[in-house]
C-alpha cells in the first residue's frame, strides 16, 4: 500500500472524528442536553455501544481520570439513567459494572435523532454509490478495531 495514501487517509479519519465532533456539538439542539451535560450523553453512548461496563473502563474511553467518571455516574445515578449491575465474574464479587437504563437508552433516542437531523443535510445529497462506499468503509473499520476480519 502506498504509505503516502495511507497517511493521507489517517489524517483525514483524524480530521473527520475531530471536525465531525466539533460540529455535531455545536449544531445539535440544545434542549437534548437540558437535563444531562455533554460528557454524560457520551457516556450513555458508550455504554449503548458497549454494554454494562466497569468505571475504569468508562474513564478509559473517555480519556478522564477516574475521579470524573465518577462524578458523571453518580449524576447519571441520581437521574436514573444508569444503573449498577453485579459483575458476572464470580470471582470478584466486588466488582460492579455500570450499565444504561430505560430512561438513558430513552434519551440517547433523543440524541441520536438530534445527531441525524445536524448530519443529515450535510450526507444527503451524496449520490447512493458513495453513500455505499462510507458505510462499507466504516463497516469494515469498524470490525478492524474490534480486533476482526476486514472482509466482514
Amino acid at each position: 500500500m502506498n504509505e503516502q495514501k495511507l497517511c493521507q487517509a489517517i489524517n483525514l479519519f483524524v480530521e473527520v472524528l475531530l471536525e465531525g465532533t466539533e460540529f455535531v456539538h455545536r449544531e445539535i439542539n440544545q434542549d437534548v442536553f437540558k437535563h444531562i451535560s455533554r460528557e454524560q450523553a457520551d457516556l450513555l453512548k458508550i455504554l449503548k455501544v458497549k454494554g454494562p461496563t466497569s468505571p475504569g473502563s468508562l474513564a478509559m474511553y473517555q480519556n478522564v481520570h477516574k475521579s470524573a467518571i465518577s462524578n458523571r455516574l453518580k449524576k447519571l445515578l441520581e437521574k436514573g439513567l444508569v444503573q449498577w449491575d453485579d459483575c458476572p465474574e464470580k470471582s470478584d464479587r466486588r466488582s460492579k459494572l455500570i450499565n444504561i437504563t430505560p430512561s438513558g437508552e430513552h434519551i440517547l433516542e433523543e440524541l441520536d435523532s438530534a445527531i441525524f437531523n445536524a448530519l443529515k443535510p450535510l450526507i444527503d445529497d451524496i449520490d447512493e454509490e458513495h453513500l455505499h462506499s462510507i458505510i462499507e468503509i466504516f463497516t469494515i473499520l469498524k470490525s478492524k478495531f474490534k480486533g476482526g476480519d476486514s472482509a466482514e
